[in-house]
């Protein structure tokens, strides 16, 4: 008598949210989504777009195109939208990830709390930043982000740590503070840069798109680059750590990857902004990411998205 077959692994429900256009998008969503619409631990339930004014569905159609095999989730759009895709969600334990659109999240958070709160079980947010690592009197100047910023640039750091109030739109504010289950990506740490080649060293039709869509936002932000700077560009991994985490919330697996802290955010009520920022507290109200080992996340994400095997099977 042979023992029953193991049920398979539970795949993590995700909702992801972009403000993703073709006008002024970021690749990293791309990247993003093609991670989750490749990965075996992942359900990506559907997509929410702030708008559909630009060109955001047909980059995502040929996105779905070059992932062979894979359909696009729902895609819906605005506040209504994501508060419906909430709304027809049987799962109660979705992981949102957000990564553009705060503000329509806060507002379906503030007028549905019962229903986001049976809902959704982790808030990732994934943008603003600590600070700019700005130094007085050049606080137009700014410096790439880099995992080795402190020990190269120790004079942008306060000798026991940064105590400077995390930068953002208040809406990113009222999400931080809101109570709910929020793991915080600031910028400082998750928009890690990798050379794409050594990413995407597999090849194939996902791969050549994505590094398409790289090269032209390069382009787009550095007008005077040649054509081999723009060859160069990085692949910004923004919401990674997050769905990572999602799919496998327990921390020792990732303790190595990452490093995640206690953390207490407080708002001006004048300003609506951050006014105080602590990880020294008894009384935090979400988690920060604040580390990433950049070498194992590569590593980890090479084996994920892969078009084709490097050698043939046999």
């Amino acid at each position: 008598m042979t023992a029953a077959a193991a049920p398979p692994p539970r795949r993590a429900p995700v909702l992801y949210v972009s403000d993703l256009s073709y006008e002024g998008f970021d690749p990293a969503d791309l990247f993003d989504l093609a991670y989750l619409l490749r990965s075996p631990d992942h359900d990506l339930r559907g997509i929410c777009l702030t708008d559909l004014a630009g060109d955001g569905e047909r980059i995502l159609e040929a996105l779905a195109l070059r992932c062979a095999g894979t359909d696009m989730p729902p895609l819906t759009h605005g506040a209504d939208g994501l508060q419906n895709a909430l709304a027809a969600e049987p799962d109660a334990s979705v992981s949102l990830i957000v990564v553009g659109g705060f503000g329509m999240v806060a507002d379906v958070l503030a007028r549905e709390p019962g229903l986001f709160r049976a809902k959704v079980a982790r808030l990732f947010l994934v943008g603003g930043h600590v600070n700019d690592y700005a130094l007085p009197g050049r606080a137009s100047e700014r410096v790439a982000i880099n995992p080795r910023l402190r020990e190269q640039h120790p004079d942008r750091f306060a000798p026991h740590g940064d105590a400077r109030a995390p930068l953002g739109t208040t809406a990113l504010s009222r999400l931080l503070t809101s109570g709910e289950g929020v793991i915080w990506l600031p910028r400082d740490v998750c928009l890690w840069r990798y050379a794409a080649p050594g990413v995407l060293e597999d090849g194939g039709p996902l791969t050549e798109f994505l590094l398409r869509e790289l090269f032209f936002a390069h382009r787009r932000d550095n007008p005077d680059a040649d054509r081999y700077e723009a060859a160069d560009a990085p692949v910004l991994l923004s919401a990674l750590p997050a769905l990572l985490l999602a799919a496998q919330p327990d921390p020792a697996v990732f303790l190595r990857l990452f490093r995640a802290v206690t953390a207490r955010a407080e708002v001006d009520e004048a300003t609506g902004r951050i006014s105080s920022w602590t990880t020294q507290t008894d009384r935090p109200n979400l988690y920060a990411v604040v580390g990433i080992d950049g070498q194992a996340l590569s590593k980890l994400l090479t084996a994920r998205l892969r078009d084709r095997p490097l050698v043939a099977n046999k």
